[in-house]
């Protein structure tokens, strides 16, 4: 009888234990169709897996989600939808240059020359890069791919960026993750600059 007392009390105790089910901060956004709209401005099908939602603080993203292991340092994976990437130009190339210019300039990244390929989003022509970059001080790499779209007249982008040490291979299996966020993401209404 005491085994039996001495264990419905363990079960009690290891039950109270218990982690508390993770919070989806996704919830509030999730549609019965399974997209996820944001500010009632763009619909999307979340990127999933470990990707986590970002509270940002800064304008220069419109929305982004990260992950990251513990494996090493630094291990870490963004991808963001930007309304107002670095540059002026509406046209595509030249604007790539304009942001490259900018882009990840407070992390001293020197970039080698991007890979440009033609494509399209929303209709639209679009532009997409691929660059790596390295930061010599602290060893670190990162490996960056950026499309370039149009919302009306305005020239928007995806990013795409994925940290590691210099002497650890990047693991591009997660772009696809990028490609179907991007591939699903939808504007909801004319952007405030399309309704001047």
């Amino acid at each position: 009888m005491t085994r039996i007392l001495c264990a419905s009390l363990l079960l009690l105790f290891l039950g109270g234990c218990a982690a508390p089910p993770p919070v989806d901060r996704l919830a509030s956004l999730r549609q019965g169709d399974g997209t996820l709209v944001w500010q009632g401005e763009y619909a999307f099908v979340s990127p999933g897996g470990d990707w986590q939602l970002i509270t940002l603080d800064e304008d220069d993203y419109s929305l982004a989600f990260s992950k990251s292991c513990d494996a090493f340092f630094p291990c870490q994976s963004t991808l963001a939808y930007a309304e107002e990437p670095f540059g002026y130009s509406r046209d595509l190339e030249r604007r790539q240059e304009e942001f490259f210019k900018r882009y990840l300039w407070a992390s001293r990244v020197v970039f080698a020359a991007p890979h440009l390929e033609k494509s399209t989003f929303n209709g639209s022509p679009a532009l997409v890069a691929t660059i790596e970059g390295v930061e010599p001080v602290k060893g670190q790499k990162v490996w960056s791919k950026v499309l370039f779209g149009l919302r009306g007249e305005r020239v928007v982008a995806f990013h795409y960026n994925q940290w590691r040490p210099a002497s650890v291979p990047f693991d591009l299996a997660e772009v696809a993750d990028f490609d179907r966020f991007v591939g699903s993401f939808r504007f909801l209404k004319p952007s405030f600059f399309e309704l001047l």
